[in-house]
């Protein structure tokens, strides 16, 4: 604001307290002669009998001071009136001639006010302004603690009449607008809380007495919900959005006030994106976060936000626009009303698609969604976010379907990470930690998060399997270059996704496997037994499994599903209804996998009782055999790790021929014999140990260990 504009309007707000003034000072006069004496000391503490008796002889309507003539139109006063309603109609003109803006005015016009309404307001803004008009205002209520004026002062002041008293009465219930919009107050005097309507006191809102002195702050009790901020950019032009978004807002720029919706996720860029169109559209921006007023029950309050952005002329931004729908995704009709009102755009933010209904539509809604950008676009954005780090983005770009906000937070922790480690930038291993932590916040809830132990010398398996294995962590390196480079783009399928079955026994290494893929590629696991969510009722499982997805697809995690026999047998003849349902669950599986664009590793004990058709949509299928004696001394010797006192006397090539045993019971017998030697009390891992938890091992199996060889070393 220039300084010609700061002092105009101050100018303006000092000409119309003179006008008060003078109508304050007939009043005064009026006072008077009606007995009122400011040196008596009793004054309005005592009523006298003689007083009672000018009270009684009184006509009913008549002025609050006994005046038969209305304080307004008072001939005495009418040329000054006159000429400072001229001086008033002046500053207007000048006002509007040099394109300054005068608040009191814009406060009239943005609010509904009429002529009155803003008389009313400056009665009741006085005292907030100067201290003096308290004295004047107890004064002529005959009451030193009443320092604000009543209704009844106030309707006295400006009334012509007892009609035209009436009529202002009215412009103070709570359906007018200074009501309403909560620029006055009506507060019942505490010595007094159950007294008549006229006795309650006007309050003008300290937010609007600041803002008429030209004082820009957000009261610190509204500071919760509401922002009001002068935005300097980004231009849209800046930002990474796809084509399309581009298209549909400069197709509704200019519109006179369009409502937006954007949804997306977290970080999707519906803030930015409405910062730039405030930006675009020359306006400031006042937002406020409903679900914070839903969860404090003062809902209400919102009302402030739509006032906020009408006096400043702001582009209106609700925030958490689902916490207000109902179950049925319908909104409060005076909500709907207010937005409908609004003079100036409005962006309704939220997460979920929203789609209205049984609603007018008097302004257009243009629905925008805001989805995970696309791998070109994620690119640019880890590009700008790590232009001072040595890491190179592309890989994190395919891996990491984060929207930008998740991006941009993941790299600052990743600094965060580094700094803390006494280096000036991060490293891919920072980054990939950071990103992972920003991926798997709602999936945890859904799976279990299994933090990745093993490497490739852990497993044991021929070699062809590990090929295998390793071509699955190439298709995913690679994938930037085979989709993107090489254009094979849109010839895979509807989704970029993989998908492997791990056939075999258990304890056989399925589920080690998938932990050194998601060591390897750098990625979250998750592992999710389809025996809990299958459910016995019709549609429960396709549910579940609709959660879990489309959590996944936010979380940029590999998928382990255990226990795939519970879902995926084969798909029998149509005999009755469930048969039928069980059919659907198994479609409804496939459907999904292939739309689904990340890694999903399914876990089988038997290969046989899958269905061919589920089969046939699988990238990989590996069989993971029991191991054989070379496999299982494999097995044993890396089962103990270097550190481990093995005693001379175990024999791990006659262990493991004499007993056939998977890897994973392999692995549970060396951790317990390591055991059973510190509770002995042995230096060593000998061999009573080992072979008694062979025993064990073999005893959780449902088998019993009674052969001669393991008596030798077994006594009980």
């Amino acid at each position: 604001m220039s300084s010609e504009e700061y002092t105009l309007n101050l100018s303006y707000l000092q000409v119309q307290l003179r006008r008060l003034d003078l109508i304050l000072s007939v009043a005064v006069q009026y006072a008077r002669n009606a007995g009122f004496d400011p040196n008596n000391e009793f004054q309005g503490l005592f009523i006298s009998e003689e007083e009672v008796g000018q009270h009684l002889r009184a006509f009913p309507g008549v002025g609050f001071w006994g005046n038969t003539e209305p304080v307004a139109q008072n001939p005495v006063i009418q040329p000054t009136l006159q000429n400072i309603n001229a001086q008033l109609r002046q500053i207007e003109t000048e006002a509007e001639t040099q394109g300054f803006v005068l608040r009191l005015r814009t406060l009239q016009k943005m609010l509904g006010l009429t002529v009155e309404d803003l008389d009313l307001l400056i009665v009741a803004l006085a005292p907030a302004i100067d201290r003096r008009y308290e004295r004047i205002y107890g004064f002529l209520q005959d009451d030193v603690t009443k320092r604000r004026p009543t209704v009844n002062l106030a309707i006295n002041l400006l009334g012509k009449d007892w009609a035209d008293c009436l009529r202002l009465w009215q412009r103070l219930t709570d359906q007018s607008p200074l009501v309403e919009q909560g620029l006055l107050e009506l507060v019942a005097d505490p010595a007094m809380p159950h007294s008549a309507f006229h006795s309650y006191m006007l309050k003008v809102d300290s937010h609007i007495a600041d803002y008429v002195q030209l004082v820009d702050s957000i009261p610190k009790a509204w500071q919760f919900f509401l922002k009001n901020e002068i935005i300097t950019g980004p231009h849209w032009d800046e930002l990474i959005l796809e084509e399309n978004l581009y298209q549909t807002l400069s197709r509704h720029y200019g519109h006179l006030s369009p409502i937006f919706h954007f949804y997306g996720n977290y970080g999707s860029g519906r803030h930015t994106l409405s910062r730039a169109l405030a930006f675009q559209y020359g306006l400031r921006l006042v937002e406020t976060n409903l679900k914070a007023l839903v969860q404090e029950n003062k809902l209400n309050l919102v009302r402030l936000a739509f006032r906020e952005g009408r006096l400043y002329g702001a582009l209106l931004l609700l925030h958490e626009w689902d916490s207000v729908l109902d179950e049925e995704h319908d909104i409060p009709s005076w909500l709907w009303a207010q937005i409908l009102d609004y003079p100036y755009p409005v962006v309704l933010s939220g997460k979920e698609e929203w789609v209205p209904r049984g609603i007018n539509r008097t302004r257009p809604i243009i629905r925008i969604e805001l989805p995970i950008p696309e791998f070109t676009k994620r690119l640019a954005h880890w590009q700008a976010y790590l232009a001072d780090t040595e890491v190179q983005p592309a890989e994190l770009a395919y891996k990491f379907k984060l929207t930008p906000g998740q991006i941009r937070d993941a790299v600052y922790s990743a600094y965060d990470d580094a700094i803390g480690q006494g280096k000036a930038t991060p490293d891919i291993q920072d980054v990939y930690r950071a990103s992972r932590a920003q991926s798997s916040r709602r999936l945890s809830s859904l799976a279990v998060k299994i933090k990745p132990r093993y490497t490739w010398h852990h497993i044991v398996l021929p070699e062809a399997r590990i090929q295998q294995l390793r071509e699955i962590c190439d298709q995913v390196k690679y994938a930037v270059r085979v989709y993107d480079e090489w254009g094979f783009k849109g010839r895979s399928g509807t989704a970029q996704g993989l998908t492997a079955l791990f056939a075999g026994q258990s304890g056989t290494g399925k589920t080690m496997a998938a932990e050194i893929i998601a060591n390897e590629l750098g990625l979250e696991l998750f592992k999710i037994d389809l025996s809990a969510v299958v459910s016995k009722y019709i549609g429960e499982t396709e549910k579940n499994l609709a959660t879990i997805f489309d959590e996944a697809a936010q979380s940029n995690a590999i998928l382990f599903f255990d226990e795939a026999d519970a879902l995926f047998g084969k798909r029998s003849e149509v005999k009755d209804s469930h048969d039928r349902y069980a059919n659907i669950e198994t479609g409804y599986l496939l459907q999904r996998m292939e739309t689904y664009d990340g890694v999903a590793i399914l876990a089988s004990n038997l290969r046989q009782n899958l269905d061919e058709a589920f089969t046939r949509r699988l990238d990989f299928m590996i069989d993971f055999p029991f191991p054989e004696t070379e496999d299982r001394l494999r097995i044993w010797q890396v089962s103990f790790p270097p550190n481990a006192p093995l005693d001379r006397e175990v024999n791990l090539e006659e262990i493991a021929e004499r007993y056939r045993m998977a890897g994973g019971n392999i692995r549970n017998a060396a951790m317990a014999a390591a055991f059973l030697a510190v509770a002995d009390d042995s230096p060593t891992i000998c061999m009573r140990h080992v072979i008694h938890a062979i025993r064990r091992e073999h005893q959780k199996m449902g088998k019993l260990l009674e052969d001669d060889y393991s008596r030798q070393f077994i006594t009980t």
